[in-house]
Formats: structure tokens, sequence, C-alpha cells
């Protein structure tokens, strides 16, 4: 085994871990707002606001580290592959730390501060909403590091985009239209 091989392996397995803990953690918001309780979509926030900061962001810097080196250890930056993947784990990593933490600090805040309340209830299925386009992009890095599309590879490039675009316009248009909106 090579360096090449085990910092692949490093990087393959820290983005599973990143990955794989998200997709979890939406599926039991998606259980927990289908059966309208929101004492356990609270829960379910609380929860992966305990995790973001032991295995999300830990595993999503892992990925990028172990991704980088792997890139520079394989001579990959001319491809195109390399750097979508690049940009779609920035834009992750910076929808967690930007997006994503503040409400969950908010949410925190909210619940030591009065409970389940509609407030903290409100910004919970937003944590949740914004969560699911995450993992559209997430899982569209993984296509791109899968499929390794090149610049004459235009179909995969616009199926990516176009799955991008449509998790925005269904998932993010609400909750920043909502927002902007003032109270």
């Amino acid at each position: 085994m090579d360096w090449y091989v085990l910092f692949k392996f490093l990087h393959v397995t820290s983005a599973v871990i990143w990955i794989g803990g998200a997709f979890i953690m939406i599926m039991l918001g998606v259980k927990a707002d289908r059966a309208k309780d929101d004492a356990e979509i609270v829960g379910v926030v609380r929860q992966v606001a305990w995790a973001a900061d032991r295995i999300y962001v830990p595993a999503s810097i892992a990925t990028l580290v172990f991704g980088v080196t792997v890139a520079w250890l394989g001579a990959l930056w001319g491809n195109l592959w390399v750097i979508l993947g690049l940009v779609g784990v920035a834009a992750t990593i910076a929808l967690g730390v930007v997006v994503l933490t503040p409400r969950a600090k908010k949410v925190e805040a909210g619940y030591a501060a009065g409970g389940v309340t509609p407030a903290v209830v409100a910004v919970s299925r937003e944590i949740l909403t914004i969560a699911k386009f995450d993992a559209v992009l997430l899982f569209t890095v993984v296509a791109d590091m899968v499929l390794k599309p090149g610049t004459d590879d235009w179909i995969v490039l616009v199926v990516m985009a176009v799955a991008i675009v449509a998790a925005a316009a269904v998932w993010l248009t609400p909750v920043f239209r909502k927002a902007a909106v003032p109270a």
C-alpha cells in the first residue's frame, strides 16, 4: 500500500461518516415531522447540534484535508471533478458554519429559556429543511467523485447542476424568503 491509497481510504471513510450521519439525522427529522411531534423535531435538532461539533465538523474537515492530500499525491489538480468536489465540500462546510450553526445555537438558547416553544420549533424546522438541501449537495459531491466528469461530460454536469438548483428552489428559497420578510 502506498500513501495515495491510504489517504484515499481516509478521505472516503471520513466522507462516509459525515454524509451517513447527516442522512440519518435528516431521516429522523422527517420521521418527527411526519408524526407532527414538535418535541421530537426539537430533540432531533438538538442531537444534530451535539453531533455537529463532535462528528460532522471534524469529519468534514478530515474529508477536505484527506481529499486535498489525495489530489496532491495523485497530481489530480488539473481535473474538473477535483475542482468541483472542492467547491462542493467548501459550500457545504460554509452552509454548516454560516447558516446551520447559528440556527442550532438559537434552538439551544431558546430551548434552555423556554423549552419547546413555537419559535424553537420554527427554527428547528428551518434547520431540517436546509439540511435536506445540504444532503443533496453532499450526494452531488459523491456523484462527482465517483463519475469524475470532465468538460466533455456535459450531460453529467448538467444533471448535477439541475439537482442542486432544484434542491435550492424546493428547500432554500422558502426558508430564505421567509427570513427576508420582516416579522
